[in-house]
């Protein structure tokens, strides 16, 4: 089994709603549909321009009075056939939910999922009536996707080991960025990007002493790193650049621009990594 991507980031958050009419106003999102999912309330974002298969890239669960949007789960897409991943998982001694969900260390909750041939709406039950939203064709989208999503993990290394263990990945590489300790692992036959990165669908960023694995940022793929902020910075919202590109959304969400075509150049602010006080180095 190997993960391709990432489907969809799933969030907790108090007012849905804001952040729907956020990133449509900033981003081109869509709410492609909402309703009642085994219970649940959420609100589902995406591109239908850009993702026709399987458009959700971000699922927002309701949860009133919480202070800062959270983490729910994240949807990582596999090569493959859905069900059979579901199976070997099982085979392999791995709980996996009724959701397709299997919980890794810290808690972090990671949802098997597909591209293509992703899970259809459960019929028949009435915990879920969901509708389709109209949409509009006209609107264009800056977003194509999830470029990575960045986490705060108290235990990095069991976290590696354990996507080792699961997903194959086979490459790991330990950098400080801004003195911050990153941790990351992926295939080594993995395809660099338009400056020769290679990255890791969740770089862990170091927070010693906490139990619960969290989010950090959702890093968003876009056509081009460089158009997509002039026209972010167009509509009123500054881009913070000694933060790697991130846009401060409602409730403490951070997203960030990237590209796999075409991200900052080497030499852009985005990519300075500050004060290196700990040297590089990759296994």
């Amino acid at each position: 089994m190997k993960v391709v991507g990432i489907t969809h980031v799933a969030l907790e958050l108090s007012s849905p709603t804001r952040t729907e009419r956020y990133l449509h106003d900033i981003l081109g999102m869509q709410l492609i549909r909402q309703g009642y999912m085994r219970g649940e309330y959420v609100r589902v974002m995406g591109s239908p321009t850009h993702q026709r298969t399987n458009p959700p890239m971000l699922v927002l669960y309701n949860r009133p009075f919480i202070q800062r949007g959270r983490l729910r789960h994240v949807g990582f897409g596999v090569d493959g056939d859905l069900d059979a991943a579901v199976v070997d998982l099982r085979r392999r001694g791995y709980e996996v939910d009724g959701e397709d969900i299997l919980v890794a260390p810290g808690g972090l909750r990671i949802k098997i999922d597909s591209f293509t041939h992703p899970r259809p709406l459960v019929q028949g039950d009435p915990t879920t009536t969901m509708a389709d939203s109209r949409l509009d064709a006209k609107l264009p989208c800056l977003v194509r996707g999830i470029h990575h999503l960045a986490l705060e993990c108290g235990d990095p290394t069991a976290l590696l080991d354990w996507q080792a263990e699961v997903f194959g990945l086979n490459y790991r590489r330990h950098h400080d960025r801004r003195g911050e300790w990153i941790s990351q692992i992926y295939y080594q036959d993995a395809t660099p990007d338009g400056i020769g990165r290679k990255m890791s669908l969740l770089p862990l960023f170091l927070r010693a002493g906490i139990h619960r694995t969290d989010l950090n940022h959702i890093a968003f793929d876009m056509p081009d790193c460089d158009a997509a902020l002039t026209l972010i910075e167009s509509r009123g919202v500054p881009v913070d650049f000694p933060q790697d590109a991130i846009i401060h959304g409602p409730e403490e969400v951070w997203y960030q621009i990237d590209s796999r075509d075409k991200p900052f150049p080497v030499d852009h602010p985005a990519n300075q990594t500050g004060v290196t006080l700990i040297p590089y180095h990759n296994r």
